[in-house]
């Protein structure tokens, strides 16, 4: 074969498997990217920031009508329970609120998600850091072919063929199954030091305040959630955390809605030690229990709202 017609003929075979992988990705579409998603049921495979930083784009605003966001303290909180919303959890492990306010400016620059659930907890003002990847449009790309999306494949395939055990799973509405230790991780060790204070990274401050402000100017409902700690973790270093909180509250208006469970109302909760195999992280049945409190809070919050409304 001359080296001319040999050239074109590997081209177009490149260009051919290239366009072939390309379309396979498209019609497979695990994140929702290229066509509707109303009614389809999306599950976060392989690396969950990328997971969810691409279903946010379509699959979250045309299937939720709010958002959770949220540290590993909070990923496994079955959202799907609160009956006045239909709540994607978009918690992340180890994750920060830089990271957590890309995920919500994606998911709320198309209509759909009018309420967001933000967990007021130092974890998500510790860092300004990327735990992964830095979360970018560019990633869109990675959907028409990548080494995530092989990743993802493999986690799929791993999953469907019960090869994979069921911790670290996500469902449709991206709830994580949770392993927790009965020892502390490195990051909840260090946030949960001795002191009079938690750190606070001013990078990561700024951006959950840019996220309040740019929700209330698109007048989007904000749901503060306080999450429960165990007592005798939270006890010494309760004025801390009530100081952390009055921070927060001071980017607060009277529009927003309070769930506090470090409040005195929940004390039996917090007390009971077999609800935190670590001291921060819920077990399945507690963190059940736990978001049953927050669909009963949100009830009576909407009933409250209605009656105010008529008069």
């Amino acid at each position: 074969m001359a080296p001319r017609r040999w050239l074109l003929t590997t081209m177009s075979l490149v260009i051919a498997a290239g366009a072939a992988i390309v379309g396979i990705n498209v019609a497979l579409d695990p994140y929702g990217l290229y066509r509707p998603t109303q009614g389809r049921r999306l599950v976060v495979y392989g690396d969950a920031r990328i997971a969810k930083y691409l279903l946010s784009d379509r699959y979250v605003p045309e299937n939720f009508d709010a958002v959770l966001i949220g540290s590993s303290v909070s990923a496994n909180w079955d959202m799907t329970r609160v009956e006045k919303f239909r709540i994607y959890n978009h918690s992340l492990n180890g994750g920060n609120i830089v990271e957590g306010k890309i995920l919500l400016d994606v998911a709320t620059s198309r209509p759909g998600v009018s309420t967001v659930f933000l967990l007021v907890h130092p974890a998500l003002t510790a860092s300004h850091e990327y735990r992964t990847v830095e979360l970018t449009p560019n990633l869109r790309r990675s959907a028409l072919g990548s080494l995530s999306l092989w990743e993802a494949y493999k986690d799929m395939i791993y999953v469907r063929l019960h090869r994979r055990p069921v911790w670290g799973r996500f469902d449709d509405a991206g709830a994580e199954t949770l392993d927790i230790p009965s020892e502390m991780n490195a990051d909840m060790k260090r946030l949960w030091r001795p002191g009079d204070a938690f750190d606070v990274d001013p990078a990561a401050l700024a951006a959950y305040r840019d996220a309040i402000r740019e929700l209330r100017a698109n007048r989007l409902q904000i749901v503060f959630v306080v999450p429960p700690t165990a007592e005798d973790v939270l006890r010494p270093k309760r004025a801390a955390y009530d100081r952390y909180v009055r921070l927060i509250r001071g980017d607060s208006t009277a529009d927003d809605k309070w769930i506090d469970f470090t409040s005195d109302g929940y004390a039996a909760f917090r007390r009971d030690r077999t609800h935190f195999p670590d001291g921060s992280h819920l077990n399945t049945e507690a963190a059940r229990i736990l978001v049953s409190y927050i669909n009963a809070a949100i009830n009576d919050w909407s009933a409250q709202r209605q009656v105010e409304a008529r008069h």
